[in-house]
């Protein structure tokens, strides 16, 4: 009985402000109620006060003509937004931040916000870190996609297995804009155990070789402690390894590596050529791949997600080893399956940008 009358409870006013904090940081009410399992909202109540912010601007419910009158909405001072906030649309790179914005208006950061959510109905988007592409490559991409997008129709996508190799930290780099610790009163009264993420300089590290396909996925192999991956290595230790688990996966398989120089070695090729039905070659592959390769697009980020909520943390290379190998054991099919179907797509979108970056664009 008393668990029913904490969840039918009235939101409090500090419940309500926390609340209008997280969406105007970009929360959901889906979100908001992950986060605050304690609370037990009532997911409806939370879609209620979000659409009521994106509305109002804020989280309290007040009668019309109630309140304190805007002082930082008004007309000057969202056409200066305006101007400011979109003017990289004519020259990119030139935007200035919320907080610039702010001091040149003269008006808090917060109200800034407000203005280009309420009142000017703009919505904002994370910049994507991506590599430069030089116009010669952006050719190279335009025409193996058109090459590839023809070869590997979808039954024949389904037999290629995706091969790649991916660098693990004991303790990898922390995003500090998405890890937030919310505490009362002032930062330095936050305990530091809380507050605090503590990374060693150079974190030990352990280098993985994995492939998988529609259907299955290899095991992950491990490269050697301060091995050098060169054509040598990768020939005699990593592709025999890789070759035998796509054949226990689709005996027919297509074999798929990226372009690093110990892939496009004509010794590895060779070997290829010699010890594998079929196999998309350096000359097929484009180049610049991360945006085409289901390993890149979706499984390590899988693994990260999986290894940053995985407690307790390992302490050293062994125990990172046996932490990773029973994240990829656990990798659903699903989800792979899926990530390999959209490689079709991926090339066609690749083809629309002229070879350029299109994964903003999906």
């Amino acid at each position: 009985m008393q668990a029913t009358k904490q969840k039918m409870a009235k939101l409090s006013h500090a419940d309500k402000m926390r609340i209008q904090t997280l969406h105007e940081q970009g929360m959901g009410a889906k979100a908001i109620k992950s986060a605050y399992p304690e609370k037990q909202w009532n997911l409806n109540t939370l879609k209620t006060i979000c659409r009521r912010i994106d509305r109002t601007g804020s989280a309290a419910e007040r009668k019309a003509g109630s309140g304190r009158p805007m002082s930082a909405r008004l007309a000057d001072n969202i056409i200066k937004v305006q101007e400011l906030i979109c003017s990289q649309e004519d020259a990119p790179g030139t935007s200035k931040s919320t907080r610039q914005i702010a001091q040149e208006v003269g008006i808090s950061a917060r109200s800034v916000r407000r203005i280009a959510k309420i009142d000017l109905n703009l919505s904002a988007f994370k910049r994507m870190p991506v590599q430069i592409i030089s116009d010669a490559t952006k050719l190279k991409r335009l025409s193996r996609s058109k090459q590839l997008l023809r070869r590997l129709t979808v039954q024949k996508t389904k037999r290629v297995f995706f091969t790649d190799e991916k660098l693990f930290y004991v303790n990898p780099p922390v995003n500090s804009q998405n890890n937030r610790v919310w505490s009362t009163g002032r930062k330095r009264d936050v305990n530091q155990e809380r507050l605090l993420v503590q990374r060693a300089k150079f974190s030990p590290s352990v280098m993985v070789s994995a492939g998988i396909c529609y259907g299955g996925k290899g095991r992950l192999h491990f490269v050697a402690e301060k091995a050098k991956i060169n054509a040598e290595y990768y020939v005699t230790n990593l592709l025999p390894k890789l070759v035998e688990d796509s054949q226990n996966l689709t005996p027919d398989f297509i074999f798929q590596q990226d372009g690093v120089p110990a892939h496009t070695a004509r010794q590895a090729q060779q070997w290829l050529r010699e010890n594998s039905p079929d196999f998309i070659t350096k000359d097929e592959w484009p180049p610049n791949p991360p945006d085409l390769n289901p390993l890149d697009y979706h499984i390590w980020g899988a693994m990260l997600e999986k290894y940053e909520k995985h407690t307790p943390k390992p302490k050293n290379k062994a125990e990172l080893k046996m932490v990773l190998e029973a994240i990829w054991a656990d990798l659903p099919q699903e989800p792979i399956d899926r990530a390999v179907l959209s490689f079709r797509r991926r090339l066609r979108a690749c083809i629309r940008a002229d070879g350029g970056h299109f994964e903003h664009q999906l």
